[in-house]
């Protein structure tokens, strides 16, 4: 990323339940030093409304990585806001 932070911006697969959904991602994280936790975030872009914040249990693919991930809210724009903690689904 442009920031200096690992990150990665493009192509992903959004498992939600049983359902895998092609979208784009951008995405950043960062190390915190009060818990040492890697967290990671980002925006997904192109999911399908009915994927919504707060939805049962969800997966964010990107490549080979799978991860389990938390869609935090659903934006004014219409994006998918997304969290995760450990490791991310892109190379550090």
């Amino acid at each position: 990323m442009q920031d200096g932070r690992p990150g990665y911006a493009g192509p992903a697969s959004l498992v939600v339940g049983d359902v895998r959904h092609v979208v784009r991602v951008r995405l950043t994280g960062s190390i915190n030093p009060f818990d040492g936790h890697y967290h990671w975030q980002g925006t997904v872009y192109d999911a399908p409304a009915e994927v919504r914040s707060g939805s049962a249990a969800a997966r964010l693919c990107v490549a080979d990585v799978d991860v389990a991930a938390r869609l935090v809210e659903r934006t004014a724009g219409g994006h998918l806001m997304i969290s995760g903690t450990g490791r991310p689904p892109f190379p550090l």
